[in-house]
This record gives structure tokens, sequence and C-alpha cells, in this order.
């Protein structure tokens, strides 16, 4: 009898871990959860070439967390800008499907990207590959 009990608390104890071990489902995406993506892609897209007016007007349609990219007056000051945007995007896109985070090792930056091909927004097309995808 004794031993019966052991087997079940036994086979208990290893579902639960394994329920532990099992990954954690990411919280789906809200409209605007994506609309931010989206318009943080076109920011992203703009940076990589280097394309300052692009940046600015993707940045504008972001709203009020776009609104210190919107005001740059350079490139340096857009990409200033867009590592605050990059913190929030990585938080959104963390466990979703189809979204990269992405890391600089020469600028110690981190990005989002819908692509597992680098395409690095904070060295343009001087440091296009520079970079790696980030767990």
């Amino acid at each position: 009898m004794k031993m019966k009990k052991y087997v079940v608390c036994v086979a208990a104890t290893a579902l639960a871990l394994v329920a532990l071990a099992a990954p954690l489902s990411a919280v789906p995406l809200t409209d605007q959860n994506k609309q931010f993506l989206a318009n943080y892609e076109k920011v992203h897209q703009a940076l990589v070439a280097d394309d300052l007016a692009t940046a600015k007007k993707a940045a504008a349609d972001l709203g009020s967390p776009g609104s210190d990219l919107a005001k740059s007056e350079t490139l340096d000051q857009a990409r200033a800008a867009f590592e605050k945007l990059s913190a929030e995007a990585a938080k959104l896109a963390a466990g979703q499907g189809g979204y990269y985070v992405m890391h600089c090792p020469m600028k110690n930056k981190d990005w989002v990207q819908t692509s597992d091909k680098v395409a690095n927004p904070y060295g343009g097309k001087e440091m296009l590959g520079c970079g790696e995808v980030k767990k």
C-alpha cells in the first residue's frame, strides 16, 4: 500500500516538473501593439537605409513614444531615440513568432526586426551586417 502512494507521488511530481519546464506562451499582441511594431519596423528600415526623413515620418506615426525620434535633426539623434523605442519593441516581441531581437556588439545596442538576416539600424549602410540574433 505504501508503494502505491510513493509511485503516485513521484508521478505527480514528474508531471509538475514537466509543466514548469514547458515554455510559457506569449501573450497575444493587441491591435495597438501590432501597429506599434509595424511602425517601429518602418523606422528600423529607414534607419538601415540612412533615410532620416522617412524615419521621422514613421516615428511620428508612433505617436507619443516616437516623438523624440520625430524631432531628430540628425541620424545620430534619431538612432539614440530609436534605442528607447527598441526597448519597448523587445518587450512586445518577446516570445512572439516572426520577430527577432538583434544585438550589435560594436555599439552594444539591441533592436527588433522581422527577419533573422541582420539589418543594423545603428550603423546604417556602413555597418549593415554587424549584429547577431539575441536570445
